[in-house]
């Protein structure tokens, strides 16, 4: 086809007698030694040449000789291959002041053409192809502006920036961003190393650049080697997850299917599919919620794995019209669920450790995926190559990392509305003067109710108003965690002034340093034997005069109370059920062993009557009351415990400080 086509043939040195016959109808063009070398062969042997082609790559030096730096060393090859000087240096360039790179010959034609077109004004001719993309590209570059200038241009649709596509069929190269609204959730697919979790970066930080606080909520979940974690210092940012983070996780996937609720009833009650209408027909500012997966191979590893990749897989279908969208990364296709991946409208791949997937999950399409950050595939009509933007002007990543925490935190200083809410946790130890300085527990206070701990779910107060109270009965398996709660109770008695007056009955004087604390303590047993009467007479008392100035009075351990006073079904049947009637509550302490099952009449009605229970042991092993059966059901840390209000029941922190 070439030999019939072409009547001028040049051939230099081919790899093969069958290459040389297709060009010359001989074999003469492979047996060429020399570079150089090539046969001339017009029409059919009208001409045919052997000659010595010239070469462009010389140095160009036309004063070569007058500057007199021409090198004539002579040298000796000895019997090893060796060179060997024989004479002095005679090129001159020891003297010389400035030794410059030589251009070759055909590097001086093209500066000279260049030089005169410029010259002259001659405009270029068009080319058939765009430059190469570049290797860096910063994400301001592509969207340049301040934060401040977009936050006050106030909501805007979700769009974020992601990088520079190369289209050739359209012989253009522009900016590329994701518009949730119509793209849908996005995942990126890459092998380790590759840009993947750093396009997550430049995503949340144009979106954050674009939008305050009270537009966008951003949750972190960072399933790979921390390459969120520069990220959680935006105000944006509700809070970040890790592998290892199993309550906060739980306790996420409790908001989210809140949310998702909620969001059903807002869209339900004006009658709107998506939260573009909602925010039209409302007038309220819902704000967008981007959850962001770094790494999603990890959550196979998690104990709530399932769970969570459930969740996602119901936010991928039914999140994006409720303004909630995800965002992920991944190494291989196949550590997401199909029926995850068939919710994730969009897909970008960078470089794979298997190119052939690339193919399979982009497309077929003839790119080479190139070894560099950040270069990889997206589809538009077709596959393109495009280069993911950067986060920050800056391409060395330590650099990176700092200028993400100083705009970071330039924005939390310069927003002053509401943020996302944080995911609550239940602090490991929980100091009696941190839990009273808490917002939940100074409510509590300031409205005259006893803050029994910390709810695990919620991280609030769960208090009780001395009425609602009428009293308050709590036991345990084990001497230590006893001692631990009425350490806890009896600083709530006499710190907080909940009550007008409080009492100690310190039946085994275990609690005496803290006899100072109260308004009465009572720990002699000669006063102790005394105290059902007393208890019996001050009833009577105030019933006949009316006075309800309230007491609250803990009794460390009723076994020894019942022992030491004598008292009998009778007695402690109208202390019980007549005191809070009169304005006097009473906590009641004691063992398991005793209150919960020993078959005497005293602990049974407790047992059966009492509306609030405090349980330092497993909810499990009580019989009394009802319960969830949880046969993996760990024991309580000492500053753990169970309340129970005969229907339902809930686990709470109490304070870890032991009053040593």
């Amino acid at each position: 086809m070439i030999w019939s086509n072409s009547r001028f043939k040049l051939a230099l040195k081919v790899a093969d007698r069958q290459d040389s016959m297709e060009m010359l109808r001989t074999p003469d063009a492979a047996d060429i030694t020399q570079a150089g070398r090539a046969y001339l062969q017009v029409g059919n042997n009208e001409v045919y040449e052997l000659f010595q082609s010239a070469y462009s790559g010389a140095d160009y030096q036309p004063e070569k000789e007058a500057q007199g730096i021409e090198d004539h060393t002579i040298y000796a090859i000895n019997a090893l291959g060796q060179y060997e000087i024989l004479n002095e240096d005679l090129s001159g360039l020891a003297e010389a002041d400035d030794i410059r790179q030589v251009p070759s010959e055909l590097d001086a034609v093209v500066s000279g053409i260049q030089a005169l077109v410029s010259e002259m004004g001659i405009k270029a001719l068009p080319k058939p192809w765009l430059p190469p993309l570049e290797k860096v590209i910063p994400v301001e570059s592509l969207r340049p502006g301040h934060f401040k200038d977009f936050w006050a241009k106030g909501l805007r649709p979700l769009e974020a920036m992601i990088g520079f596509v190369d289209i050739p069929s359209r012989q253009t190269q522009e900016a590329v961003s994701h518009r949730f609204e119509t793209d849908g959730h996005l995942v990126i697919y890459s092998a380790p190393g590759m840009g993947k979790s750093s396009l997550l970066q430049t995503m949340v930080m144009d979106l954050s650049r674009q939008l305050t606080p009270e537009h966008l909520h951003v949750y972190l979940f960072d399933f790979g080697t921390n390459g969120l974690l520069p990220l959680r210092d935006l105000p944006h940012v509700a809070d970040n997850f890790l592998l290892d983070d199993t309550e906060k996780l739980t306790k996420v996937m409790a908001r989210f299917k809140a949310e998702m609720a909620d969001r059903k009833k807002r869209f339900s009650r004006h009658a709107v599919s998506n939260i573009t209408f909602y925010r039209q027909v409302s007038g309220e500012t819902l704000p967008d919620i981007l959850i962001v997966i770094d790494n999603f191979d990890g959550i196979k590893e998690m104990p709530q794995g399932q769970d969570l990749e459930n969740l996602f897989q119901t936010i991928s279908r039914e999140g994006g019209s409720l303004g909630m969208h995800l965002v992920l990364t991944a190494g291989r296709q196949s550590v997401i669920r199909p029926g995850l991946q068939t919710n994730l409208k969009t897909r970008i791949v960078l470089k794979m450790t298997d190119d052939s997937e690339a193919r399979t999950l982009i497309g077929r399409n003839q790119h080479i995926m190139e070894d560099l950050p950040g270069r990889g595939l997206l589809r538009m009509e077709e596959p393109e190559v495009f280069q993911a933007a950067l986060p920050t002007q800056s391409d060395d990543p330590v650099s990176q990392v700092t200028a993400i925490k100083a705009e970071a935190t330039a924005m939390s200083e310069a927003y002053e509305g509401p943020l996302p809410k944080p995911i609550p946790i239940v602090p490991e130890e929980l100091a009696f003067e941190d839990f009273i300085s808490l917002p939940s527990v100074e409510n509590s206070i300031s409205h005259k109710e006893l803050p029994l701990g910390l709810d695990f779910v919620k991280v609030e107060s769960v208090s009780l108003g001395l009425k609602e109270m009428k009293s308050l009965a709590y036991m345990t398996d084990n001497g230590e965690a006893h001692r631990q709660l009425t350490l806890h109770l009896l600083q709530l008695m006499t710190k907080l002034s909940i009550a007008d007056f409080t009492m100690l009955l310190d039946m085994n004087q275990d609690y005496i340093d803290y006899r100072q604390l109260f308004s009465t303590y009572v720990g002699e047993e000669s006063f102790l034997s005394e105290m059902a009467t007393k208890l019996l007479d001050e009833i009577k008392k105030r019933q006949e005069t009316g006075d309800r100035t309230s007491w609250l009075v803990l009794i460390t351990d009723l076994e020894a109370f019942v022992s030491k006073t004598k008292l009998t079904i009778d007695q402690w049947t109208t202390i019980y059920e007549t005191a809070y009637k009169v304005g006097i509550y009473l906590v009641i302490g004691g063992s398991y062993q005793y209150i919960g099952t020993n078959i005497n009449q005293i602990p049974k009605l407790i047992r059966l009557k009492s509306p609030w229970t405090l349980f330092a042991m497993r909810i499990s092993d009580q019989t009394f009351l009802d319960k969830a059966y949880n046969q993996r059901e760990a024991y309580p840390e000492l500053d753990e415990v169970y309340i129970h209000n005969r229907k339902t029941y809930q686990k709470l922190k109490i304070t870890s400080e032991r009053g040593e």
